[in-house]
């Protein structure tokens, strides 16, 4: 190799280099991603209990201890009922903890325009060291793609997305209940 030809190509790795660094400092808003806070983090095996109250309706999951299995509280008089595993299966991960879109404020002052007060949905997540995570949602923001929502004890007002919101809000008006086994029988037919 002649040294006419290893300096060219020490000077074109130098200029893409630096090329590289220039782009790598300057535009460092666009490369590196977008930080997206939790409203909390639990790890989903430690929930022992969730509660959703979505416009007056209240429903109350409840772990029994030592075990994974989820009952839906207080339906039936003698005994709590076992979610449906196949609607139920991933919710504890959900209420994990909830990524949020956006700080929407680090505090506000009006609730009520943004739909908390009274809110539209109140989420308790208790784990098994007794500690309750309750948070609240309000409106849909004016794009319809987020909810409004706060943590209790937090003053920053947040959305999350409006897909992730409508789940939770369905665990109320719509529990997870196991199909009767005429509804089993007619979907095998």
């Amino acid at each position: 190799m002649n040294i006419r030809l290893s300096f060219f190509l020490v000077i074109v790795l130098i200029l893409f280099g630096g090329t590289f660094l220039v782009f790598q400092f300057t535009d460092s808003s666009k490369s590196k991603p977008v930080h997206r806070p939790w409203l909390f983090k639990v790890d989903d095996n430690s929930i022992k209990h969730i509660q959703i109250t979505y416009e007056a309706l209240t429903v109350d999951y409840d772990k029994k201890p030592g075990s994974t299995t989820w009952f839906i509280q207080g339906v039936n008089e003698d005994a709590d009922v076992e979610v449906f595993q196949k609607k139920w299966s991933g919710t504890p991960l959900l209420l994990s903890g909830p990524q949020v879109n956006r700080i929407v404020s680090p505090s506000f002052d009006n609730p009520a325009s943004y739909g908390l007060d009274p809110p539209k949905t109140i989420v308790k997540v208790t784990e098994r060291s007794g500690i309750v995570y309750e948070f609240h949602m309000g409106n849909v923001t004016p794009d319809g793609e987020n909810q409004y929502t706060y943590l209790i004890g937090d003053p920053t007002l947040f959305t999350v997305p409006q897909i992730w919101a409508d789940v939770i809000n369905k665990l109320a008006y719509e529990p997870p209940y196991p199909p009767d086994p005429e509804e089993i029988e007619a979907d095998k037919k």
